[in-house]
């Protein structure tokens, strides 16, 4: 239940206003077909661990189980940086991978790959726990132009280095619910 005082921040409804959509429901359904027929190559025969992200790989991870036709557990870990700011910080661990991955494959499933850093955390980690490999899976591969600390191994959509929100990423908490891709505009603010 709402608070009676809770008001929706005016920037969260600009936003959500001055975006351009840069895939649409169909389109990102398309990509997430795509991209579950690649994975299951990959992965249909090593009993994988489907490990998501959260909160950003809600959406994918629950849209990849309903496509993965083999043997796979499920699992998550919460390890963030943005904590609903715009900008990164440091790595906060507010789950620890929730299975034991000693000798598995794990499929980590993420929203974005954008500068790779939370990604790249809790791979180390996995690997660490002792997983025997780990694929990553992300909706959208980020096109930053700037080295990364970890390479994706398959995404879904290909963006340009913009602000994106909708299909599991937010802006500020909001709008993971929107089932297309949206992209703030360049040099963007709530004025």
């Amino acid at each position: 239940m709402a608070r009676p005082d809770f008001r929706i921040p005016a920037d969260v409804l600009a936003a959500r206003d001055a975006a351009e959509c840069l895939f649409d429901a169909a389109a990102v359904e398309r990509a997430v077909d795509q991209l579950a027929i690649r994975l299951t190559l990959r992965l249909h025969a090593s009993h994988p661990i489907v490990m998501c992200v959260m909160h950003g790989g809600v959406i994918l991870t629950g849209e990849l189980l309903l496509r993965l036709h083999f043997p796979l557990e499920v699992a998550y870990v919460h390890a963030t940086r943005y904590r609903d700011a715009m900008r990164g910080a440091q790595i906060e661990w507010r789950a620890e991978p929730s299975m034991d991955v000693t000798d598995r494959t794990v499929l980590l499933v993420d929203d974005v790959f954008d500068e790779g850093h939370t990604l790249a955390a809790v791979a180390a980690r996995l690997l660490d726990a002792g997983a025997q490999r780990v694929v990553t899976g992300v909706l959208v591969d980020k096109n930053i132009g700037r080295p990364r600390p970890i390479r994706v191994d398959d995404a879904a959509l290909q963006c340009p280095d913009r602000f994106l929100f909708g299909h599991g990423m937010d802006y500020r908490g909001y709008w993971r619910n929107l089932a297309g891709v949206y992209a703030l505009p360049a040099g963007w603010s709530a004025a």
